[in-house]
């Protein structure tokens, strides 16, 4: 009888918890309050556990055949309650493989038949047989549940693996730019994400949705022929062994750089100087709690280095590094670019001290991060700031933060998008850089609720990601204030850095640190159907206060702030910024009172960065 009364009391005081917010929690999810992985305040429950890996890797890529190839042993700590039969590998690049579900089309001449190809499997030193191997869709299944890996242990795998890079133009995120140039992500295989909220990640790398890795620590060394530089996460460990003096002094010089420094030019790449003797260089890299792993080379980019301060308590510095194309107008400003623009995230947006020892922006094909590695393609005569910034910036989300963006990109690109716009402004003084225009779509059939899962999304994903997330991040600064929404970034970020957030983890923090319920303003942008509409309703006189009254109307769901530029009849004009919490308790209209003895003349409502589904009500 006692034990039926604890257990009732827990299921109660469970429910008490959950029923704090007045969001919608998902069935399945409630396991993880009750469990105690997961807490109601928005902190990492008492019982949080996180799995984690170490990578050791030898590598080589021969670029006249693209082939590439390496071995690797993997050292898998399983720190979850469970007792694991089933090791699961992630070969990302079996999206290549005959018969793999796609999001898009790839070049016939690019998938095979055998996709990666693994081989000599080893579990605890012992070869894992054929028959107890599972691949499918972009998995590689071990069936260990004869010598299982009980909570608290570890195991050691090993296997060796190849595969051909992929040349054509639609490779996702990947570049083989040229005949001596290759962009490469995806490469190993890699352990998935065992979590307390699903066990094993099950979603396949389709090409469209991204990260979702663990923490890892990788000791990784590169093979390639003479004349080829290599660019990767983490830091260059050999840079003396295989840098000729003049060219690892530069590398040296430039560690601890405010101004830009040209490590080595094409020129002299081409030249033959920078590297010591020998047929081919080994390079040596070191990443420590990264989730993932990229790595660039060329025979004939140029390498522009330099270093910022990124924690003005204890003068930590980032290495920032650009390699590019000679041709490319605009790469030149690049490596400036990053380190300015690390300096503002780590002291305004989002104001975090940046986490990683080293950052590299690579001229490839694209815009996309990996943790600290970009792939950039040159913007020509445009200005690369926003695009440099953008991916930059996800250094934050995903990758200190280790958001699940196969389910909720919104996490992640939402905020990238709010920061390439307000550090773009900064850095070039400019106003409204890169508003990515939610309003178009806002309420549209194709407008769906960021929280349906990313990957349940089609065509309806980049809204759902980066538009109507960018909007919504950009509406709580302004509802917040900086000093408020930074408070509250810090201590997200201090709560989660290295783990692994689900969306109420985020609301639950910022309604815990702000000292405010926002469910209200969640509900609408996160979760429901609508779009964001105010209109002018008119102008009212207030005879007693000889006044005029401006009546705005909310027509959208979705609250949004109220932004009016007023001229008077006598000539003055005056702004006047309302928060979106006029809305808060749900009426429809808001009135401004005018000065005493002022007529309005004329009225416009709203401005760039507030989206508005409907702008033909706002003049008058």
């Amino acid at each position: 009888m006692i034990k039926l009364r604890f257990l009732f009391f827990c299921l109660l005081s469970s429910n008490i918890l959950l029923a704090q917010s007045s969001l919608f929690l998902p069935r399945n999810l409630e396991k993880n309050y009750r469990n105690g992985t997961r807490s109601t305040d928005g902190k990492p429950g008492p019982n949080y556990w996180q799995n984690r890996a170490s990578y050791t890797i030898k590598a080589s890529l021969e670029p006249k055949t693209r082939l590439m190839s390496g071995e690797e042993t993997v050292t898998y700590v399983n720190n979850s309650p469970d007792t694991l039969k089933t090791i699961r590998f992630k070969l990302q690049h079996d999206r290549y493989r005959k018969g793999a579900q796609r999001s898009g089309d790839v070049t016939p001449s690019d998938v095979t038949d055998e996709g990666v190809r693994v081989q000599d499997i080893t579990y605890n030193g012992a070869a894992v047989p054929d028959d107890k191997r599972r691949r499918y869709a972009t998995w590689l299944d071990l069936d260990v549940k004869q010598t299982p890996l009980p909570p608290g242990a570890s195991a050691t795998i090993s296997m060796r693996w190849s595969y051909t890079l992929p040349a054509g133009e639609d490779a996702s995120r990947e570049c083989v730019c040229d005949s001596s140039t290759f962009f490469v992500p995806y490469w190993y295989p890699q352990i998935a994400v065992y979590d307390d909220v699903r066990g094993w990640a099950s979603f396949p790398y389709t090409g469209q949705q991204e990260f979702y890795h663990d923490f890892a620590d990788y000791d990784v060394t590169f093979t390639m022929p003479r004349g080829f530089m290599v660019w990767a996460t983490g830091e260059l460990q050999n840079a003396e062994d295989v840098l000729a003096k003049k060219y690892y002094e530069r590398f040296q010089k430039a560690q601890k750089s405010d101004a830009v420094i040209s490590v080595f030019t094409e020129k002299e790449l081409q030249e033959g100087g920078v590297f010591k003797k020998g047929d081919r260089n080994t390079f040596h890299f070191v990443a420590k709690d990264v989730p993932d792993f990229a790595f660039a080379s060329s025979d004939h980019f140029n390498w522009d280095a330099l270093s910022v301060v990124v924690d003005d308590k204890t003068g930590r510095r980032t290495f920032v590094q650009a390699a590019y194309n000679t041709a490319s107008k605009d790469y030149y400003r690049v490596a400036d670019i990053a380190a300015k623009g690390i300096r503002l995230m780590s002291t305004w947006m989002p104001g975090y001290p940046f986490p990683y020892p080293s950052m590299t922006v690579f001229n490839g094909n694209d815009g996309m991060e990996y943790p600290m590695m970009c792939n950039d393609a040159s913007q020509g005569d445009r200005d690369p700031t926003g695009l440099t910034v953008h991916e930059v910036s996800h250094t934050y989300f995903p990758f200190m933060m280790g958001i699940n963006e196969q389910e909720y990109a919104w996490m992640d690109e939402g905020w990238a998008s709010t920061f390439d716009m307000l550090l773009t402004d900064s850095l070039n003084n400019t106003k409204n850089a890169r508003t990515r225009g939610y309003a178009f779509a806002a309420g549209t059939d194709n407008d769906v609720p960021p929280m349906v899962l990313s990957k349940n999304l089609g065509s309806a994903y980049r809204n759902a990601s980066y538009q109507r997330p960018q909007a919504a991040y950009l509406g709580l600064i302004d509802l917040l204030g900086y000093e408020t929404f930074h408070k509250c970034m810090v201590e997200y970020m201090d709560r989660w850095k290295g783990k692994h957030p689900i969306p109420q983890d985020f609301f639950n923090t910022w309604n815990n640190v702000s000292g405010q319920n926002l469910d209200w303003y969640w509900k609408p942008w996160f979760f429901d159907w609508g779009y964001p509409d105010l209109g002018l309703g008119g102008v009212e006189k207030n005879e007693a206060a000889n006044a005029s009254v401006i009546l705005v109307n909310r027509i959208g769901n979705q609250p949004i702030p109220v932004h009016l530029e007023i001229e008077y009849t006598d000539g003055t004009k005056q702004t006047v910024h309302e928060k979106s919490s006029v809305w808060k308790d749900g009426k429809s209209q808001w009135r401004f009172t005018a000065p005493a003895g002022k007529t309005v003349q004329t009225v416009t409502l709203g401005a760039n960065t507030i989206p508005d589904t409907n702008k033909d009500n706002n003049k008058m």
